[in-house]
Order: C-alpha cells, then structure tokens, then sequence
C-alpha cells in the first residue's frame, strides 16, 4: 500500500502544479519516500482564501461541473471546484459509511442545499446506491421542522442525515407536535451525523431520543469525506484517498502515537482543487485497535481547536462540555462561557423541575481543577420554540459563548 500511495501521491502532486498556487511551492521531481511529503509547505486557510476563486483550480475549465464555497461565516470565501469524477469520489466516500443506504432507503437530506457541498455529496451518495432522497434543507423557510417531522412520519423516512444537534431539535419538535420519537416512527433505522463534532454524550442522547443507531463521517468542502463510522460505529480513515499527518503545535513534527494533535490533511483523488498538506483546524489522533470489521486504524476527531474555553490555563473543548452535561438530568440544550475563575454551563430543562446532582460541582472542579456554575433555566431560553416552528436553527451551532454574551441571551429572555 505504501508504494501505492506514494505514486499517488507524486501524481497529485505532479497535477496539482498547473494551479497557480500550487506552481512554486512544489518539487519538480517525484517524492522518494511519503516522509518526503513534510518538505512540502503547508497549506492554510488563509491561503485558500487569498487564491480563491481560480488560484487552486488544477484542471481546464471546460472539465468543471460544479462549484462550493467553505461554509465559514466571517472573511473571504473559499472556492472549490469539482470536475465529475470528483463529484463521484466525494459521493463513493460517503457511501463507505456503515449505515449501507439501500434501493429500499428514503433518505432525508437535512443539511443546507445551498454553496456548502454536504448536503449535495449525502445526495449524490444516497442515490449512487439506488436510495430515495428527501431534499429538506436546513436554514430556509420552506422546510422548517414541523415539515421535516412531517415528512419523516408521512413518507415512512428510513435515514435521517444531518447536524447532531439538528436530529436533537427535529425530536423536540416531534414531541411537541405530540408525537413519540421512538413509536411513531418505525421505519427510522439510522441517523447520519456530520458537519459538528459528535461527542459520545451527543451519540448517546441520540440514540435514546431516536432508539436507533448514530453514525458519524468526517468531511469538508475542502477535501471531501475523509473518515466515516463503520458497521461499529468507529471512524476510520478512507487511506486510499487521503494521506493523514497529526503534527504537535509547532506543526513541524507528528505527534506521538495516540496523542491528540493538528489534523493535516492531502488529497490523492481531488482533481480539481486538490488540496496538499491543509490545515484542516481540526484536533484528532490515530487509535490503533482492531475492530470488529476487520481493521485496525481509527482516526478520532475531537473537533476544532477554536471550539474550547480557556480557564485560567485549562482548554476544555466541546467534548469535555459535552462529558459534563451527560451527567445532568437534561442534556439536549446548552450554552457555556468562561468566568474569571471557571466555567458557566447554562442547560434547558427538559421536563421541568430537573436539578443539578448534589455534589457534582465540586466533582468537576477536582476533576477539571477548574470551578463550575451549573445553571438549569425554563425551556425556551437558548432556543425561541417559536423560532423553531417558524424557520428553524439559522447559521451553524452555538455552544461557546462569552461570558456578557451569555449574560445578554439570559438577560433577553428573561
């Protein structure tokens, strides 16, 4: 195999050099071995950016058939381009996923159908197994969750593919339309995560909300689909199309077996806008343990490196949060902001009337050695109900927040 991927690679490379970006900052001869690969410069986010649209573009025009753009919400957009085999090798990625969609699958598509590439690619995925899609966008007005509900009941849904928290809020609104999530719909067998972190509480939460299992893959418009669950619902990494480095902070050198680090990423299938050791900003480490589908490599992505609080020296990222609120009695929303000693978790109730475990506070601070102010508030306070039923969540999840930010959403609400 290492043979196999290192004339990818020199392939990839060697193609990659008629984009303009990629012109000067590539050898002229193949690569001798695929340790070779760390002379090669980095590329950054930022980097993408300045060379969009056309920078990165490796292949004529005449060969590209469609166009995304990153699906970040501040500064200049990032382009990618696609020529039809990549279209085909981003959807044959997907379809790796354990879930194995089938000619009898209805599958309802709830990422946005707009310039962010999943919601397309789970498409193109679905249908290249003879699956049926249900295209109901997020972030519009003419699919909001009552009509996701709807249609996941009427037509008899099978998968229901979308953000975590998505699949957390269409279940809210299925109760509150008066309807059993675990009875009323039997011909749910699976849920599809993708686009945000999935700690294990959140896995959790969703399989009990749903009683079906959860699998999650790994992607971006960036580089595709990278890593998707098994059959047993652990990640592993599609090595035949990417080559995976974890470096420590310096982003010199790996990271020691095991160890969480920087997700570098290059592809050896895109050929439009391939992408050479990108920078994903993801934190991830390799788990080597055999599994039950037979192979040995796992690649666990913790999330991205921004999504933490910083403590008085101590980074909790959406994991930790996430560990802490499974030992509430309401899990399904919550928000968290740093204070000048600790940490402020403000979680919705679910039922009404939950408290927070006796003694659970001082639990975390030994653990965490950090203090913790655990707030539980009525129903409504992090997300209008209304809202809800009206449009749906807009732009990406929220968890962290500043302290005055939470302070003011509590304040609003009140």
């Amino acid at each position: 195999m290492t043979g196999e991927k290192l004339d990818a690679l020199n392939r990839v490379i060697r193609e990659s050099k008629k984009a303009p970006f990629y012109r000067a900052r590539l050898p002229d001869g193949p690569l001798l071995s695929l340790a070779d690969l760390k002379k090669i410069p980095l590329t950054t986010k930022d980097d993408l950016k300045a060379s969009s649209p056309f920078g990165l573009l490796a292949v004529p025009r005449e060969e590209i058939v469609q166009y995304h753009e990153s699906s970040g919400t501040t500064g200049e957009p990032v382009s990618v381009w696609f020529t039809r085999e990549d279209v085909l090798d981003n959807a044959r990625q997907i379809t790796r996923c354990g879930v194995g969609f089938g000619p009898s699958d209805i599958v309802l598509v709830r990422f946005p159908y707009a310039l962010s590439a999943a919601a397309h690619m789970v498409q193109a995925a679905v249908q290249l197994c003879g699956a049926c899609v249900v295209p109901a966008g997020g972030r519009t007005s003419v699919t909001p969750f009552p009509k996701v509900v709807d249609l996941m009941h009427r037509l008899g849904v099978t998968v229901l593919t979308c953000l975590s928290l998505q699949a957390v809020m269409i279940a809210e609104v299925a109760e509150m339309m008066g309807l059993h999530t675990r009875r009323d719909f039997p011909a749910l067998r699976a849920i599809c995560a993708a686009g945000e972190t999935l700690p294990p509480g959140r896995r959790k939460l969703l399989e009990e909300l749903w009683g079906v299992p959860v699998y999650d893959f790994y992607g971006m418009t960036e580089i595709g689909t990278a890593v998707v669950d098994c059959e047993a619902m652990v990640p592993h990494p599609i090595e035949e199309d990417f080559v995976f480095e974890i470096l420590d902070d310096s982003f010199r050198a790996d990271v020691p077996p095991g160890e969480y680090g920087h997700l570098v990423v290059t592809t050896l299938k895109k050929r439009a806008t391939p992408m050479i050791r990108y920078v994903t900003g993801d934190r991830a480490r390799f788990v080597e343990k055999p599994c039950a589908c037979g192979r040995t490599t796992a690649l666990e992505i913790r999330g991205r490196r921004e999504d933490a609080l910083n403590v008085g020296g101590v980074r909790l990222d959406l994991w930790d949060l996430d560990s802490v609120v499974s030992r509430l009695p309401c899990r399904r929303f919550w928000a968290a902001a740093p204070m000048s000693d600790g940490v402020r978790l403000v979680v919705e109730e679910e039922r009404g009337g939950e408290r927070v475990p006796d003694g659970l506070t001082d639990l975390l601070e030994g653990e965490y050695r950090v203090k913790w102010q655990i707030n539980i508030v009525p129903k409504g306070t992090l997300y209008d109900r209304k809202q809800l039923f009206e449009v749906g969540l807009l732009g990406k999840p929220k968890y962290l927040y500043t302290e005055q930010e939470l302070k003011c959403l509590l304040e609003k609400e009140n």
